[in-house]
């Protein structure tokens, strides 16, 4: 307002000037006027409304298929409101932790098809009846319409309710079913018949003072395609609605397995991906599969004899002995104990139960259930006894008339726990495996000399009364100057120091401690030049000798004959701290020799070496080794039908390099076999190698790239993923078939293309500087020597008659391949080794590990096509050179790393 007056001022001028401007053209511009005085500052205005922070989310909804493709969902619930429908606020984001909206995409039929949503209650354990603790799934209905009565199913998810999108990765979902009316609407329900009972459905009457769990998947497929994200989420909530607190110790709860104990073996677990979002936690797993699966099924137990009847739809068995098969403690115990179940076709929606192979002991309980802060509940096994849990597994129990159960017939689970009591669960399910019946020692001819006479108990932490745990302490391996390996050792039991006994003679002391039998060998593999490899980067060659023979000092193996001169050595010691000295007098190792590596343990062939076993343990009667002369061979031999028995805890191999050797690279751990294993090969009913032979990374002192049967090669990493992927391949690998093994029949639990489940990262796909470096030494595998048979048999089918004798179907028949390689490492020796036959078939390095997961025709062609050799000539495979890491290699078009581990 004060600059108005000036403002006029100014204007009054600048008219005059243009007047004379008009007038004298000519006239000349006079000086600028001084300035004016600035005036006040008005007053400030009132300030704006703040507006609300952004919040950076991913939209979903603006994904590319690729984006889609890698994108791996979290969650956490937020809240929960009661009292009708519930009402769920959560918040979803990325693997990062950034905020994901957009997913709220409503498809025609008025689902969310990204989201599925469930609510059970738990109903407490019945202390009359001793029935443990159970969840109820209030969604086994959808609302009826007005004037409608509702139409019951079993336990399901709903999607159909209101979904809000917040638009910062909070979603707000009203269900569609008020749960506080579930139990009027089945109870008006007109549907039931003999197949439809209600009260197959459970009590569903809602009870707000009872433990909830709510849950929530997000994911699935990208709207209108069938691309499915990386990762679901799966987001529980344990919760009591009267409170409106979350679940803590002091509540009821039912957590009796923890997720990460599954995925230890089977990766990443992931199941109904054409239903919903893919389901992964076992949190989830139980609020659907429940007891209220048997509604609509009729009873699959037959009259007589094992198979069973089916009774949902007529194709699928959903009810054995009136409990539901796909509840969860039944479906998962049925599905571990697969193979060895009584009753046959068992078929839940496609899976058949029968067909499941399960890789260690089932009586190991622990792998699935220990308490924990993740599982407080872990310890139910051994405290809360039931005839779901335990006929699940035992599945020949009738529970109603008492058949194959000790204790007779049971119509509750109230007397359980007066036999099965904690301390007695335990002895139960310790996991020890009797001798296998076909054992060399029992059967006299054609019997397995490379098995177990004994009962084998590999799990240290679960050992029958009375047996000890015996540990080999390694001290060093070394060459002396005659360049004869020398190993110093010491023994323990239960972690202390235990000398042997000295010889006297076979009758006063047959055993260098008492109250056992047998021993461990040591070992040394080193590799020697083959195929004009000069240092294989892969081991070729070992000598080993048996300890209890070198113990015994006279010269005679554990029957009493003349050793084998490169068997022989000499023990000395203790020493001060227990440590014996032991060299092996009956080889000398080449100058040529690298990658020395020793090794205790290894023993398991009878005839020659029997694993240290432990001959006092009570209900293991041990029958002692007995020896009569054969006047036929002129050498003792056994008594059929002796050293059988007794407990045999196999120690865990233990390695040594040699000093100054150099180390062979690592390639896969034993841990990580383990995670799946537990105990190296120990199964429920089976040993390999009767145990003795439980470390991964050494299997390829035995099992090396020399190691040929029946047109198969078996070296360790040809073998290990022609076993894991044998149900995926296109040829049956029969290897074994002559013992029994049907090993295609193995199905394996994990996600086959997850290397990294048992290799050690960098390895598989030569990204690490010791595979790399290893590269260029690796050597061939031989995958055929000697004669083939004409005609030669070859499994195709998997019907055929096991045991028999059957070949590689890359072999042909009549052919002669010639002699593989040959080491003899005798002071006497005028050559250490011999490489094979020109003729032999061979396949190349990298060949021979990935054709043993993929050997269609047309992945060998590929093989072939980039330089590989596939069951070739060694004449002519060993001009060839694999072209594979071309594209194979770290960063190139198809990494190794990025075609196989995909899940990530």
């Amino acid at each position: 307002m004060q600059h108005r007056p000036l403002k006029q001022i100014c204007g009054l001028i600048a008219g005059t000037a243009v007047v004379l401007m008009l007038v004298a053209c000519d006239g000349k511009t006079g000086a600028a006027g001084a300035n004016g005085t600035n005036g006040t500052n008005g007053t400030n205005g009132t300030n704006g409304t703040n507006g609300t922070n952004a919040v950076l989310t991913v939209n979903a909804a603006q994904l590319t298929s690729d984006q889609w493709a890698k994108l791996a969902l979290k969650g956490t619930v937020n809240s929960v409101t009661m009292g009708g429908a519930p009402v769920v606020t959560f918040t979803v984001t990325d693997g990062v932790g950034t905020p994901v909206s957009g997913l709220a995409s409503q498809a025609a039929n008025g689902t969310y098809p990204n989201f599925a949503f469930a609510i059970a209650k738990l109903i407490p354990a019945d202390a009359a009846s001793g029935s443990p603790s159970r969840w109820v799934n209030y969604v086994v209905t959808e609302t009826p319409a007005a004037g409608q009565s509702a139409v019951p199913h079993f336990a399901e998810h709903e999607n159909d309710g209101i979904l809000k999108d917040n638009l910062d990765g909070t979603y707000t979902y009203t269900f569609a079913l008020d749960i506080t009316k579930v139990k009027g609407y089945v109870d008006a329900a007109t549907v039931y018949d003999a197949t439809h009972l209600k009260a197959d459905l459970d009590d569903l009457t809602y009870d707000p003072t009872l433990t909830h769990r709510l849950i929530i998947t997000v994911g699935g497929n990208q709207p209108g395609t069938t691309i499915q994200t990386l990762d679901s989420a799966n987001l529980s909530y344990d919760f009591i609605p009267s409170t409106g607190k979350a679940v803590t110790a002091s509540d009821a709860q039912r957590v009796i397995a923890d997720q990460a104990g599954c995925n230890s073996c089977h990766t990443k677990l992931a199941f109904h991906a054409n239903y919903f979002p893919p389901i992964h936690d076992v949190l989830l797993c139980v609020v659907c599969h429940t007891e209220q699966h048997k509604y609509g099924a009729t009873e699959s137990l037959p009259a007589t004899g094992n198979a069973l009847v089916p009774g949902a739809y007529g194709i699928f068995t959903a009810r054995l002995q009136d409990r539901a098969l796909p509840n969860f403690p039944n479906m998962i115990h049925k599905i571990h104990t697969g193979e060895l179940l009584t009753y046959q076709g068992y078929n839940q929606f496609g899976t058949q139960y029968n067909e499941v192979t399960y890789p260690q002991d089932l009586r190991n309980c622990t792998k699935c259930h220990t308490q924990s802060a993740a599982a407080p509940q872990g310890d139910n096994w051994t405290s809360v006894p039931s005839r779901l849990a335990c006929g699940a597994c035992h599945d020949s129990i009738i529970w109603i008339s008492g058949a194959n159960h000790a204790g007779g017939a049971q119509t509750s689970d109230q007397n359980c726990i007066g036999c099965h009591g904690a301390s007695q669960m335990q002895v139960i399910h310790t996991p020890v495996v009797a001798p296998n019946p076909n054992n060399a020692w029992l059967v006299a001819s054609g019997g397995n000399n490379n098995t177990n006479a004994s009962y084998v108990a590999g799990y240290t932490g679960i050992l029958p009364a009375g047996a000890h745990r015996l540990t080999w302490d390694f001290q060093s391996v070394s060459l002396n100057a005659s360049r004869q390996p020398v190993f110093v050792f010491r023994f323990l039991e239960d972690g202390l120091r235990k000398d042997f006994k000295t010889f006297v003679s076979t009758a006063s002391t047959p055993e260098f401690w008492d109250n056992y039998a047998g021993g461990p060998s040591v070992y040394l593999t080193f590799s020697v030049p083959q195929d004009g490899i000069a240092t294989p980067a892969d081991w070729n060659a070992s000598v080993s000798t048996y300890v209890k023979n070198i113990w015994r000092g006279d010269g005679l193996d554990q029957y009493g004959n003349t050793l084998a001169a490169t068997a022989a050595g000499t023990l000395s010691g203790p020493d001060a701290n227990g440590y014996y000295t032991l060299t092996m007098t009956g080889v000398v190792i080449p100058a040529t020799a690298t990658n020395l590596t020793g090794g205790i343990g290894y023993t398991y062939g009878l005839s020659s070496t029997q694993p240290l076993t432990q001959t006092d343990v009570a209900g293991y009667a041990y029958t002692p080794l007995q020896v009569t002369f054969n006047t036929t061979t002129s050498k003792y031999v056994q008594v059929t039908g002796t050293g059988q028995g007794g407990v045999s805890v196999p120690a865990p191999n233990v390695t040594k390099l040699v000093s100054g050797s150099t180390a062979r690279r690592a390639i896969v751990s034993n841990q990580k076999c383990n995670d799946c294993h537990a105990t190296l090969g120990i199964f429920t009913e089976k040993v390999y190698h009767a145990g003795q032979r439980n470390d991964a990374p050494t299997c390829t002192f035995c099992h090396n790239v020399n190691r040929v049967n029946n047109g198969w090669g078996v070296n360790i990493k040809d073998a290990v993923h022609a076993l894991h992927s044998a149900d995926k391949r296109a040829n049956k690998y029969s290897w074994e078939a002559a013992a029994g093994d049907k090993y295609w029949e193995i199905t394996y639990p994990a996600i086959l293309n997850n290397c990294e489940a048992c290799h050690v990262p960098g390895s598989y796909d030569f990204r690490n500087s010791a595979s790399a470096a290893a590269l260029p030494n690796l050597l061939w595998t031989t995958v055929a020597t000697g004669t083939v048979p004409n005609p030669v048999n070859v499994v195709v089918t998997g019907t055929e008659t096991i045991p028999g004798t059957y070949w590689s179907p890359f072999v042909t028949a009549g052919a002669v391949y010639g002699s593989g390689f040959t080491t003899n490492f005798s002071p006497s020796a005028t050559t250490a080794y011999t490489d094979a036959a020109a003729t032999t078939l061979v396949s190349s390095p990298i060949t021979a590990a990935c054709s043993n997961c993929h050997d269609s025709a047309a992945e060998i062609a590929h093989f072939q096509g980039n330089g590989g050799a596939f069951y070739e000539p060694r004449a002519t495979a060993l001009l060839k050179v694999e072209q594979c890491m071309v594209c194979h290699g770290a960063g190139r078009t198809a990494d190794i790393k990025a075609v196989h581990m995909t899940f990530k």
